[in-house]
């Protein structure tokens, strides 16, 4: 297991390679991704989150390498027609550590990444993560869109 200092001062580990090319910025992906703090799986998007008609959905993130990351996956979910609901909106909030330190990975790639600089974590705090505590990032990466 080697580990690399990023540019961006976070320290990543590699747990498992994947297969394919290097995602690079500007790609679009979908990972999971979980954040422990103190053995706390402290924010995560595997939890199923509760969609109306009791149907529940654990929905992957997806972003764009290296810009800013909302946590909103900006899809319309259910068959209603509604329209306006988007499913994004209450999930999981990423730490911005995840668009950067995902660069280098393949996908089925997975990743560990002690997010101690607190702009790329939580400054405000979430969850059970108080207010710029360093804690780690675990991210699987899922796939490429488009």
């Amino acid at each position: 297991m080697h580990h690399a200092h990023e540019p961006s001062g976070l320290r990543v580990y590699d747990l498992e390679e994947g297969r394919g090319r290097e995602i690079q910025e500007g790609d679009k992906i979908s990972v999971h991704f979980d954040c422990l703090y103190r053995g706390i799986d402290a924010v995560s998007s595997r939890y199923a989150r509760t969609l109306g008609g009791n149907r529940t959905v654990a929905e992957p993130l997806e972003f764009v390498v290296g810009e800013f990351v909302t946590g909103s996956t900006m899809k319309p979910v259910g068959d209603s027609g509604g329209g306006g609901l988007f499913s994004g909106a209450s999930g999981p909030k990423p730490p911005q550590a995840i668009s950067k330190a995902v660069v280098g990975m393949k996908v089925g790639g997975k990743r560990l990444v002690l997010v101690d600089v607190p702009a790329l974590g939580y400054p405000q705090g979430n969850q059970e993560i108080p207010a710029g505590e360093p804690f780690e990032l675990r991210i699987e990466v899922l796939g490429t869109i488009g």
